[in-house]
């Protein structure tokens, strides 16, 4: 018995070099295409942060995201949970169907938001403010969520926020609820919603601003891919189910597109199907700030939107009806807005955020 712990002890000490030499010796990845996140790389050492516990943590974190054959190891974790009946790793729900559902913890930031979105309309109370808050395939697809799911209801979340918000308010939710069955309007593998998703969400907005929209037969409707896994297939590498990216445009569309760095007159930059982050085919990779002009009309209506990357798939489609929208993203536009709508005399602001990522979002909260 004797042997067998030495050689146990040998074997485990080979493995424990290997993967040391391994560690020490393997190319440092900065970013993750799979999991669609910057790696942390070695941390710069401080007394400071030594004293503080912040270079320990530091440390650890390099360690997690550096660890050799990492991502083979969340995909075996992710085996031996569901071997073992676990139904969520990683707040991701192996859901039915093949799909992959965020779980919605309680938000703990909405007084706070609703303070400064509220803060911001009184400080410019000219402006027409409107808000469109989207549930997520958490409530919209909840039936094919486990049976003993710990979820909060987006759908009182997104009550909450209407509540006590002094301007008006556009809910989608019945919407998406009614026609769930008939379109697929959120990803399996990726937490944004679909091209029909977001066509509901423009319908929606049509309705609530008396704009005649397109029906979806009148509009041009191309699957573009076939192979996309998106951000939750990241957190789990599991359910390699790929899902289809349509595009849905308005025939013979003609807009110019101004970015800080380039210019363009297309919505869709095809690039991105060939890389792991397909969902920046619309409008690219987050900006802080787009100017789209509709060369087709010259009515002098405008609108800016204040969002995150659910408005990405929603842009090209109420494009069609405003000859200019100005898109911010506060996450990346560290100007003061409310300088920026005097300047240009805006009239018009949506905010479009879906209710899973406004309450971590650190844009919104700095909105002035």
């Amino acid at each position: 018995m004797e042997k067998v712990y030495k050689l146990i002890t040998i074997c485990i000490s080979i493995i424990i070099l290997m993967f040391t030499i391994i560690f020490v010796f393997n190319d440092k990845k900065e970013f993750s295409e799979n999991e669609f996140r910057y790696l942390t790389m070695f941390p710069e050492f401080s007394m400071d942060k030594l004293f503080k516990g912040i270079y320990r943590e530091e440390l650890e974190n390099y360690t997690t995201d550096q660890f050799p054959f990492r991502e083979e190891w969340v995909s075996l974790k992710t085996k031996i949970y569901k071997l073992s009946g676990q139904d969520m790793i990683n707040d991701v729900y192996l859901a039915k169907d093949n799909y992959l559902i965020n779980r919605f913890k309680n938000n703990i930031n909405q007084d706070k938001i609703i303070n400064v979105l509220n803060e911001f309309q009184s400080n410019n109370p000219n402006l027409n403010i409107e808000i469109l808050l989207s549930p997520t395939a958490t409530s919209i697809y909840e039936e094919k969520l486990p049976k003993y799911n710990i979820n909060k209801s987006e759908k009182d979340m997104i009550n909450y926020y209407y509540k006590h918000l002094n301007f008006k308010t556009i809910n989608i939710y019945n919407t998406l609820n009614k026609e769930k069955n008939n379109y697929e309007l959120f990803y399996k593998t990726d937490h944004h919603w679909t091209s029909y998703g977001a066509y509901f969400a423009y319908q929606e907005y049509c309705l609530n601003n008396n704009i005649n929209y397109y029906n979806l037969d009148e509009l041009n409707i191309t699957k573009v891919s076939d192979t996309f896994l998106g951000t939750l297939y990241s957190k789990v590498f599991t359910n390699k189910i790929y899902d289809d990216i349509y595009k849905i445009n308005v025939n013979n569309y003609d807009v110019t597109l101004k970015y800080l760095d380039k210019t363009t007159n297309d919505f869709y930059q095809k690039k991105y199907l060939q890389e792991k982050d397909k969902y920046s085919y619309f409008l690219g990779p987050n900006e802080p700030i787009i100017e789209i002009t509709n060369n087709k009309l010259d009515d002098n209506s405008e609108l800016l939107i204040i969002k995150d990357s659910y408005a990405n798939s929603f842009i090209p489609l109420i494009a069609n009806h405003y000859q200019k929208i100005i898109v911010i993203d506060p996450r990346y536009y560290n100007l003061k807005i409310s300088d920026y709508i005097k300047d240009h005399n805006i009239k018009n602001v949506l905010f479009l955020y879906n209710i899973n990522n406004i309450d971590t979002d650190i844009g919104i909260i700095k909105i002035r």
